[in-house]
Order: C-alpha cells, then structure tokens, then sequence
C-alpha cells in the first residue's frame, strides 16, 4: 500500500501542471521534492493549491499510519515511520521499513489484555507527561529549527506537530488507555499550551500561530491517533519517543538546502484619465490614502509612499512601508508608458502582533521578498489609460502549497490597494 501512497504527491503535481497546460520535466528534483514544483507554476489559483496539498496531506497520514504500524510490529524502525512522512527521507525510509522482521511470524502482533483495574479511570501523571511532552517539544523544535538553524520547512511545520500527537498520546495512554476523545482533547491542549508558550516566550507571534494552527492541528490530531495506538500494543518500551531525536537532523538538512519557490503577481485597473495624469500620480510621492485592509490588519508588510530621488534609469527610489523603508533602484524608465525598479533591499515582511516589543522570529526577514516591479500603462479608447502592474517575488519557507496562497494572496491585495489609489488621484488630477 506504500508505494501507491507514495506516488500520490507526484500525481498530483502532474495533474496540477497538466490542468494549467505547463511542460513538467520528471528530473532528480521532481522525484526528490515534487512539492517545489508547485513554486514554479505562474499562478495557480489557491483553490487548486489548496486541494493538491489536502489530497498530499491525506496520504501523508495514511504513509505514517501504515509505517508507525509496521515499526510496532517489529518493535524498532520508529525513527523511520516519523521519516516515511517528510519528502526525500521518505524514499529511503519506507523501502528500509519493508524489509524490517516482524515480531511474531504468524499474522499481526496482538496487543496485550490490558488489565481490569487499568481500563478504569485516568493516571493524571501519565497525562500531564503526554500534555508537557507536547509543549515543550513545540519550543525545542522551534528554538532548534527557527532561532538556530533558520530553517522553516517540513520538519517544522508537518513533523513536529505530528510528533507532538505521537508522543502526547503515547505517554498518556500507555498505562491507563484514555478512549480517542479524550486523546484528542489532550493532544489539542498540548497544541495549544505551546503556541501559548511560544507567544510568552516571545519566540512567534499571534498570527503567525493562528495561520498554522489548521495544519498543525490536523496534523497532531493524525499523530495522536496513531500515538494511541501504539500505546495500547504495549510493547514498544517507550521506543515510539526516540524518533524526536531526528527532529534536529532534519532541521539541519533543511537549513543546508532552504527552498525556493518564485511567485509572480499581476494586477491591471482601468483609469478614466489620460496616460500622463497617470505617469505624474505614479511619481509624485504622494501618502497612500486608501486603507490597507486585512492585510494592515494581520500585521503583513504594506506601502504607504514611495519617493523618487531623481529620474530617468539608475534613480534611487525609497518604499516608505508599514514595517520601514525598501531601497529600490529604477530599472526602466519611458515617461507615460512604463516605469520598473529592483529593490536592493526590503523592510521586514510582518510585524508580529505580540505583547513584547520585540519577537525573536527569523522569519520576518529573508524568507518572503519582492525582486522586480513593473507599471506598464497602455491608452485605451476615449482617453482612458489601462494600469498594469507586475511584480515578481521569492518565498523561502516550507511546505510551499500551503504558505504560497497566502503570500500571493498578500502580494495581490497590496497592488490592488496601489492601483486603487493611484486610479484615485489620476482621475482627480493630483
């Protein structure tokens, strides 16, 4: 059942790329890091994305199901179901995880009886083992992958939270079994307790927490379920634990090759006034006066001016934004038809809502920024002038479908802000 629960990633990919009418090459790449591919797609619509990283996700769990069952078997290979469901490791760890001997060689291990007086009641030591455990793996794993390695990707994001279900059930069912609602309930509590601790830590902030929050409970729900299960065969030994001692390894491997998805984004408004009204509101550095929306309100990076310092090719531009100020440099310059500028450097790209005044959270630097912006404006009949912008950006964190909606998303509502504005004041005449 492995090998076709494997394969489901690269169908989908291939789907994905056959619907939009795009060339996919089945390189090295592909088959190690199908997911990347996603990044290379001009513009997927969220939906799409979205669906494609639910149907992954989905035999992700069932891959760890099937490999979690298969380590219990054998009672070893632990550390290799938790890799069955990161990409790449994942080729190397299930076919290892086939050859591995099973305990008992007349069918499936049986689970012991557990005994009368166990199946009654709670053990409030075993479960405030399996709440703590959870919590404190969330602040190692981010103070190891994020504050040391600067890695944001799979481990963080897919498997730890799936290892916080593991060994939060595990520990907590594995003398007096608790029944599946009750396991879930701890495992959500655990979730919760570390996302409270990484906004008291000052380590992430409340966003940021809140956009994960359905991927990772998902995902710790999937590994609480299979935690249980474990426990209850009673013959594993705590074994189940050990695969947390990989987290620091995949943190690293991550760090060592960070991903790279490119995102473009285009936006077009039609302007009833004539192209050079346009040009002098597009230049005049004027104050932003349309509000920023949800954006502004989720603490995302957003322009407010942007000041030229001279003229023509080579002039200096400076973004004034939410966050602080992007060096750009003008790149093409035809007064009245278009205007383009590479920006140098960049303000960080959210400001985290947090009761400190400053969050030890890398990622707000580096991991999402903006290369080139293009306006193009094309005259239309009766006077009227079409506004087209384009601009081309670079997202550094994993799993790429499930961040690259949102960053599209961010990059879009600020040029529709831009371009409402600009319509504004060329219309207007200022």
């Amino acid at each position: 059942m492995a090998v076709p629960l494997l394969l489901v990633q690269y169908t989908a990919v291939a789907l994905l790329y056959w619907r939009y009418g795009a060339a996919l090459e089945p390189d090295a790449e592909f088959w190690l890091l199908p997911l990347h591919r996603i990044g290379q797609l001009s513009a997927p619509t969220a939906t799409d994305v979205a669906l494609l990283f639910g149907a992954i996700v989905l035999s992700y769990a069932a891959l760890g199901a099937l490999s979690f069952r298969r380590a219990a078997r054998s009672d070893l290979g632990f550390s290799l179901a938790v890799a069955s469901i990161l990409p790449c490791l994942q080729l190397v760890a299930v076919p290892v995880l086939a050859c591995l001997p099973v305990r008992r060689g007349d069918g499936e291990a049986q689970p012991e009886e557990v005994p009368e007086s166990n199946q009654r009641g709670v053990d409030a030591a075993h479960v405030l083992q399996g709440l703590f455990a959870g919590m404190f793996l969330i602040v190692a794993a981010v103070l190891i992958s994020a504050v040391t390695f600067g890695a944001y990707g799979w481990g963080l994001f897919v498997m730890t939270p799936f290892m916080v279900g593991v060994a939060t059930a595990y520990l907590a069912n594995r003398r007096n079994p608790l029944d599946l609602h009750q396991t879930n309930l701890l495992v959500s509590s655990a979730l919760g307790l570390g996302g409270l601790a990484l906004l008291l830590l000052a380590l992430e902030g409340a966003v940021c927490i809140v956009l994960l929050a359905p991927l990772a409970l998902g995902l710790a729900l999937i590994g609480g379920v299979i935690g249980r299960g474990v426990a209850l065969q009673r013959n594993s030994r705590d074994k189940p634990l050990m695969a947390v001692a990989l987290l620091p390894l995949v943190f690293a491997l991550e760090a060592a090759m960070p991903p790279s998805a490119a995102i473009a984004s285009q936006e077009s408004i039609d302007i009833a006034a004539p192209a050079p009204a346009v040009w002098r509101a597009m230049t005049s550095g004027a104050d932003i006066a349309e509000p920023p929306g949800l954006v502004g309100r989720a603490g995302l990076a957003y322009p407010l001016r942007g000041k030229l310092l001279g003229s023509g090719v080579g002039a200096v531009r400076i973004g004034v934004f939410s966050t602080g100020l992007a060096r750009e440099r003008v790149t093409e310059w035809v007064p009245g038809r278009r205007l383009a500028f590479r920006v140098l450097s960049q303000p960080p790209a959210m400001e985290e809502m947090s009761p400190y005044r400053r969050v030890h959270a890398p990622h707000v630097s580096g991991y999402f920024e903006t290369g080139e912006t293009r306006f193009t404006l094309t005259p239309l009949p009766g006077g009227g002038t079409r506004l087209t912008v384009a601009a081309s950006h670079v997202l550094r964190i994993d799993p790429i479908p499930y961040w690259e909606p949102l960053a599209r998303w961010a990059a879009s509502a600020n040029s529709r802000r831009v371009l409402a504005d600009l319509k504004r004041k060329a219309e207007r005449g200022g």
